[in-house]
């Protein structure tokens, strides 16, 4: 069996993801966890693969200390080099939902783990199916609609923050309710000419726009990403600039 055809042939470098990574791992806040969660979102993978001497091919795995089966992903090719120690690098890439997808509908696999060893972060199955349940919209983990009523500061704060940042065109404001306690988090979606500033902006608004939602947790994301897409979908702007 030609084994060469399972040799990883795209060269993938993740470094933020591997920094943000490393926050977590420093500090597993709700903070930090949303803002990987984002860069995962638009992120893309590597699943190793073991290719066994009668051509049968298997993705990578590791048990914890209870047994319990996890798929082993790297965020970069250079991480990946690091743990195969000179062996053939045999791999696919994937992005983020499809990693997500596989866990939830694998039984054993109880999550995944990526950059083992090294930066190692662990995402279980009981979060994978709560953020595929929101990538989804489906009701029984969390439901995105629009808010019964608006915090009084929030459309004037947004204006005040158009003026600052130009970049910024559009802003929706959707309300999440999560989990089976029913837990509110304002969720606001930016569109503009964001580019390489996109994460500094978001982290910007967010930190700006804090005290004018009513004492509640909010995240921020971009309207190119795919789950903010989703949420988005047919709605108009909660304010947009003139």
């Amino acid at each position: 069996m030609d084994k060469e055809q399972y040799i990883l042939k795209e060269v993938i470098d993740n470094k933020r993801l591997n920094e943000l990574m490393n926050d977590v791992r420093c500090d597993p806040s709700e903070e930090n966890m949303v803002t990987l969660l984002k860069e995962a979102a638009v992120s893309t993978f590597i699943v190793p693969l073991i290719i066994s001497d009668d051509g049968k091919v298997n993705v990578q795995g590791m048990n914890d200390s209870k047994g319990k089966n996890y798929m082993v992903v790297y965020a970069d090719t250079k991480s990946y080099e690091v743990r195969s120690d000179g062996k053939p690098l045999y791999g696919v890439t994937s992005n983020f939902e499809d990693l997500i997808d596989a866990v939830v509908n694998t039984p054993s696999m109880e999550g995944f783990v990526i950059n083992p060893g090294l930066e190692e972060v662990l995402f279980g199955r009981d979060m994978l199916t709560m953020i595929s349940d929101m990538m989804r919209g489906k009701n029984d983990t969390a439901k995105v609609g629009e808010p019964d009523h608006y915090p009084p500061k929030l459309r004037e704060m947004i204006l005040e923050f158009f003026k600052v940042e130009p970049a910024v065109d559009k802003v929706w404001v959707r309300l999440m309710r999560v989990g089976s306690a029913g837990v509110l988090t304002w969720l606001f979606v930016l569109d503009g000419d964001l580019n390489e500033k996109k994460e500094y902006i978001l982290d910007t608004f967010k930190n700006f726009i804090k005290p004018y939602v009513d004492g509640l947790d909010l995240m921020c994301a971009s309207s190119e990403e795919e789950f903010a897409m989703q949420v988005i979908k047919g709605v108009k702007p909660f304010i947009e600039r003139d």
